[in-house]
């Protein structure tokens, strides 16, 4: 009979044994999962880190041809502007003129034109 402590001991020791064997397994299928899922989620990371550093370049290029575009935009709008000028310019010199002669043509048609 002093064997069945000593039995009794053994199987409590195998048992134990056996669900911490079965507990450590089920804690390594959880530690495999969970390192699956943490190295998708690093290269979906780095995804959208590519995309975003993508984004900001096509951002940043976008912005520089914006500014030289609106800057070539100022340029031909200065060079209409001195060009409207000088057609404004060149309109009140032909209405003087216009103006000045005008008389001069009506005395003619008046003498000539009858």
């Amino acid at each position: 009979m002093k064997s069945l402590p000593l039995i009794r001991a053994v199987l409590a020791v195998f048992l134990v044994c056996s669900v911490s064997c079965e507990r450590q397994k089920q804690l390594l299928r959880e530690s495999e999962r969970l390192e699956a899922e943490y190295q998708r989620t690093v290269d979906e990371l780095q995804i959208i880190e590519q995309r975003i550093l993508s984004l900001g370049t096509q951002v940043a290029t976008a912005s520089v041809n914006l500014q030289r575009q609106a800057a070539v935009a100022e340029q031909k709008a200065a060079a209409l502007e001195i060009e409207v000028g000088t057609l404004e310019a060149k309109a009140q010199a032909f209405l003087k003129a216009k103006q000045e002669f005008s008389p001069r043509v009506d005395a003619y048609k008046a003498k000539y034109l009858r």
